[in-house]
């Protein structure tokens, strides 16, 4: 039998199959095909992270800083417009930005030592790196970059300070104006020369004169003017008040007399039965006087005589009112009869 008779899946007995070894693909195609699922999924993350690095570098934001004054020569006075803040655009990865973002930064010091008038004073962009606490940050720009110095020569002087009195008194007290007070009397001020020259004399907020019954000392609040760039030593002051209670003579008009103490046994009366009364003192215990607030009483007391005797003449009544009023009676002496009540006062008494 010949080779070519040979069935070709015949193993010859043998047990086994024999393969042909497969064929090797290109270099190129070994290279892009071999573990494709593998190599898309590197391909898409190194991708990812192309275009994240790329957008994180190119972010921008605006950070707000303070700005305050920090030192000036001592014998000059800034006059000019200050900023209150600066904005400051800045550029960099999205990480760093966030850095910058969390905390506020701290003020930009403004240090004029040195600088003169109608000079430019810039804001330094390292010092400004440094106050947001990134240093490597791209500052794209900042508004405002600068601002103009003003500056005036600082001057002080000292001025009087004077009450500002308002409205009127009360009904019954007056005010001598002239006689008030203020203490401290001066005050120092200092500021730019302009306007320091410009002031003479100090009024403190007014004083409402309504609201005092008596001599008062008052702290109040010294007005400023309303020059710029000047400034006082002292805020408030103590002003010494004089109110005084006007003096005056007021009748009052008949009083009726009553008889205090009169023994049981007997009927006490008085002749006459009343009295003009006036009162001199200070008006506003006698407007009370008038409008009922404070009582006035006239009175003779029986305990202070004999009850044997029946008619006792010349007895000066008591007069009953408030300690600062003088009182004058007419007449000024009166009779106090003692007698035995009679049946209408018996019956009187019953009732």
């Amino acid at each position: 039998m010949g080779t070519d008779d040979l069935n070709p899946g015949d193993t010859g007995g043998r047990g086994h199959q024999v393969r042909a070894a497969p064929k090797k693909r290109p270099l190129l195609q070994r290279i892009f095909l071999d573990n494709l699922g593998l190599k898309l999924i590197s391909m898409i993350i190194a991708l990812s992270l192309f275009v994240f690095v790329k957008e994180d570098k190119g972010k921008e934001a605006d950070v707000e800083v303070s700005v305050v004054l920090s030192n000036i020569d001592d014998n000059a006075v800034f006059t000019g417009e200050l900023p209150r803040s600066l904005r400051v655009r800045v550029r960099d990865r999205w990480s760093r930005l966030a850095r910058v973002l969390e905390h506020k930064p701290n003020p930009y010091l403004v240090d004029l030592r040195g600088f003169s008038n109608d000079s430019m004073y810039v804001f330094d962009q390292d010092h400004l790196r440094q106050l947001m606490g990134v240093s490597g940050v791209s500052i794209q720009s900042v508004y405002p970059a600068e601002f103009a110095v003003a500056l005036e020569m600082k001057i002080e002087r000292v001025v009087p300070v004077r009450p500002n009195l308002v409205g009127e008194p009360p009904q019954g007290y007056v005010v001598n104006r002239e006689r008030a007070r203020v203490n401290p009397g001066t005050v120092r001020i200092w500021g730019a020369k302009s306007s320091v020259r410009s002031v003479d004399e100090l009024l403190t907020w007014p004083i409402d004169l309504a609201t005092l019954e008596k001599e008062a000392r008052v702290e109040v609040a010294i007005q400023k003017p309303s020059q710029p760039f000047l400034y006082l030593d002292d805020e408030k002051v103590k002003v010494d008040v004089p109110v005084q209670e006007l003096q005056d003579r007021a009748s009052i008009g008949r009083v009726d007399l009553a008889v205090k103490n009169c023994p049981e046994s007997l009927v006490c009366t008085v002749e006459p039965a009343s009295v003009q009364v006036t009162l001199t003192g200070p008006v506003p215990t006698l407007l009370k006087v008038k409008k009922g607030a404070l009582p006035i009483k006239v009175a003779v007391d029986a305990l202070d005589f004999d009850p044997v005797v029946s008619r006792h003449e010349g007895i000066r009544p008591a007069c009953e009112r408030p300690s600062d009023l003088d009182c004058a009676m007419t007449p000024r002496s009166v009779m106090l009869v003692l007698s035995a009540p009679t049946a209408k006062d018996r019956e009187g008494k019953g009732k």
